[in-house]
């Protein structure tokens, strides 16, 4: 009888330890440098980005937390890029911003030839494998690196009416991109271009690479053109000499069965958790009741 009820109390605890840690997140103070502001607004910013100096690994991954309209937002990189920063994702290597979006308005004499941000010597990159590319409005618009053509997309049946039946090609298409030539982007060029009889039909005609999922959630908010700017994917790199753990830069690989890239997920081994871009960062163990017996 006592054993039995021994063992009953073993099961209870172990389904208690377990219940906890399943429920359990990282604590944002493993996430940063020691005495390192963790979040700004609602947005946990992580290493190798921080706020404050030295609490970043270089100027790149700076984040400016700046008090706007009453809220706080971060921003990243002030001093090159300064791209809203809307999502930090350690596992994925990749981080969601606010980034400009190309439009055309051939009445106005815009440039059908416009060019995205530059990342080049930056350790940002464009994910082909998180973005999709749209054109909203009605006309044509191709996805362009220097005389490479990644993407390209056409809307036709031009309306006044913004689709209700979502973005397939009335008044608004998307593609992905192909990723079987290579999975990065540092910069692009979105070219407008006119139809056979040399009409554009909109007023303004808008063209960007977008994150997937983002779009998904937000496309019925877009109605109103006069957006200017839209969330996309960067994907970052850790180069070699940089004081940060490169452990994680073999996520993303070309895998020959799919022919496309693809990635995995980086994070700290079973049973501890931290941030795994840190030196010793996942130090702090989550050991299981079970290990202690």
């Amino acid at each position: 009888m006592v054993m039995k009820l021994v063992l009953l109390l073993i099961i209870c605890l172990l389904c208690l330890c377990l219940c906890l840690t399943a429920e359990a997140s990282t604590p944002l103070e493993y996430l940063v440098k020691p005495n390192c502001q963790s979040q700004c607004g609602n947005v946990v910013i992580p290493f190798p980005f921080g706020i404050g100096e030295s609490c970043y690994l270089n100027e790149w991954y700076s984040v400016n937390c700046s008090n706007t309209s009453g809220a706080a937002k971060p921003f990243l990189n002030p001093t090159k890029l300064n791209l809203e920063l809307l999502n930090v994702s350690l596992e994925y290597q990749t981080v969601t911003v606010y980034s400009p979006i190309a439009s055309y308005d051939q009445q106005k004499g815009s440039s059908e030839l416009q060019t995205s941000i530059n990342l080049d010597q930056s350790p940002f990159l464009f994910s082909t494998l998180d973005n999709i590319f749209v054109v909203l409005g009605c006309g044509h618009a191709k996805l362009m690196e220097h005389e490479k053509i990644w993407a390209g997309c056409t809307s036709i049946n031009c309306s006044d009416s913004f689709p209700d039946q979502g973005c397939y090609g009335i008044n608004c298409c998307q593609t992905t991109i192909p990723t079987i030539d290579s999975y990065y982007l540092s910069t692009y060029s979105v070219k407008f271009t006119l139809d056979d009889e040399g009409n554009n039909h909109s007023t303004s005609t808008h063209a960007f690479l977008v994150d997937r999922d983002w779009f998904s959630r937000n496309f019925t908010e877009l109605e109103d053109v006069s957006v200017k700017y839209a969330a996309l994917s960067l994907l970052w790199m850790i180069k070699e000499g940089d004081n940060a753990d490169s452990s994680c830069n073999g996520s993303n690989y070309y895998s020959l069965s799919i022919g496309s890239y693809v990635r995995s997920s980086c994070g700290c081994p079973p049973r501890y958790e931290g941030n795994p871009y840190l030196h010793d960062g996942c130090d702090h163990g989550m050991h299981f009741f079970l290990d202690r017996l």
